[in-house]
């Protein structure tokens, strides 16, 4: 028996009443209900929905009921990867990037000596940070514990003006359920992608989760002038400054490295970008998570040669490349996904700026052409050529300053919109790992239907409020 008719029994017995009261009461046939209850069918949502109002579940109550209809539906593992997306995605959405005052750094204690408790090695190491990052143009390597998030402290170290660079080498697990622990890792590698502009560089490795750590302080961090040691559970480090076992350390991480895989890969080229883009980008298979409805597919030769703009690239290269990716798009007629806010719909009707294209190359459009492509957005959406989906904003929020690409066959592909602090395309993010992109991938085509997004009919009238001349 799973879990989802496990708890709907308990419900009914319960509630005192028949299945046949029940059944009448929601509309539903009464063999539907019986046949849930021995899992030999699955309810439709609507019947689950009006089941949770007859039993006057509390919220709480209602989400668990629910939680448990989604495992049942979808599987136990699947079910956990699609949330962790989404809870990824609502995460980047909170992350904040703005410019900060350079932080105060407590005094180093003395090279060679023990450091005990938590809370000293955390001090020490944020210490360790920015005394180092203040040399121009430092270089980290770390290999920290998954217990040691330094994601903060680094943010502030870059948001703070500091010129310096990171190695750092993540393990990715291997065993049942560990790719929602390894879509997480990814809640601290895209902001520290970001804030760094390219300058942080994530690799990876795949190991058990019972992997056997033999030394004390197996774990450390490399600056320049210093090794930092540490416990796995922080309990204590060690801070050494000998010029030779920092240069050994540092020769035995570079050979490490070439045993791991780079987790993303950052650019800042705008020609390389629009070469990553065709080569990506698949004609039977576009995904495109972004504030604003991706509009791509719309921007003719006409419209490219009208707005276009260059700005110390050659016109004519990127006028090349730019055509041939919007071809690539304007042929596809099949698994085109956009899934987009309503805010970032509505911004996009009033301010006439595509986000996802740099100011120096495109500027603010006319309206009567951002009114054609959101009317030939609602055809397309009506006659089922797009997949158009705005998000619920209680469910599932989109990072105003990403916009991402996926495809299972390539890559997840981020790029910063113009809404990021240092503007679009600053810092392009790319991650090959296949376990990583088939799940996303999952998640975006698992959307239609479901209760993170909004239905069809819902984004079709908002279009027409937007489009339809009063």
């Amino acid at each position: 028996m799973s879990k989802f008719s496990e708890y709907l029994r308990n419900l009914i017995d319960g509630s005192g009443e028949s299945i046949s009261a029940i059944s009448r009461s929601i509309g539903a046939e009464r063999t539907s209900i019986h046949k849930a209850l021995s899992d030999e069918r699955v309810l439709p949502y609507k019947v689950v929905q009006n089941l949770a109002r007859h039993f006057n579940l509390s919220l709480d109550e209602r989400q668990e009921f629910l939680r448990l209809y989604y495992i049942l539906l979808q599987g136990e593992e699947t079910y956990r990867n699609r949330q962790a997306v989404c809870e990824l995605l609502n995460h980047l959405s909170s992350v904040e990037f703005h410019k900060i005052a350079p932080p105060v750094a407590s005094k180093l204690p003395s090279v060679n000596s023990l450091i005990r408790g938590e809370y000293a090695v955390h001090s020490v190491i944020r210490s360790l940070l920015i005394s180092e990052s203040e040399q121009e143009k430092a270089k980290f390597h770390f290999l920290l514990p998954s217990k040691l998030n330094l994601t903060t402290e680094l943010m502030e170290l870059w948001l703070s003006g500091r010129e310096f660079y990171v190695d750092q080498i993540l393990c990715f697990y291997t065993q049942k359920d560990a790719s929602v622990e390894n879509i997480r890792l990814l809640g601290s590698v895209i902001p520290l992608c970001m804030a760094s502009v390219g300058k942080y560089q994530p690799y990876y490795f795949h190991n058990t989760s019972d992997a056997v750590t033999l030394s004390p302080m197996s774990y450390y961090i490399i600056t320049p002038n210093y090794l930092l040691q540490f416990s796995e559970d922080l309990s204590c480090a060690l801070l050494q400054g000998m010029p030779e076992l920092i240069e050994h350390y540092n020769n035995y991480y570079q050979r490490l490295i070439q045993c791991c895989d780079p987790l993303t890969q950052c650019n800042t080229s705008i020609l390389d970008i629009l070469q990553e883009y065709i080569t990506t980008t698949a004609p039977d298979e576009i995904q495109v998570m972004m504030a604003q409805p991706c509009t791509a597919r719309y921007y003719t030769p006409e419209i490219i040669q009208k707005y276009m703009r260059s700005s110390n690239v050659p016109y004519q290269d990127m006028l090349a490349l730019v055509e041939r990716h919007f071809s690539v798009l304007r042929q596809n007629s099949m698994r085109y996904y956009s899934i987009f806010t309503e805010k970032g719909l509505l911004d996009l009707f009033n301010s006439n700026v595509i986000v996802d294209l740099p100011p120096q190359f495109v500027p603010p459009l006319d309206h009567e052409d951002i009114l054609a492509m959101l009317r030939q957005l609602r055809s397309d959406i009506a006659k089922d050529n797009i997949c158009g989906l705005i998000t619920r904003p209680t469910q599932l929020k989109l990072p105003d300053y990403l916009s991402i690409s996926v495809s299972a066959k390539n890559k997840i592909n981020i790029y910063p919109t113009n809404a990021f602090l240092f503007g679009a395309y600053c810092c392009n993010i790319h991650i090959s790992d296949e376990s990583l992109c088939r799940i996303f991938q999952d998640f975006v085509q698992s959307l239609p239907g479901s209760p993170m997004v909004y239905s069809k009919e819902d984004c079709l009238k908002l279009l027409d409020q937007l489009t339809l001349p009063f």
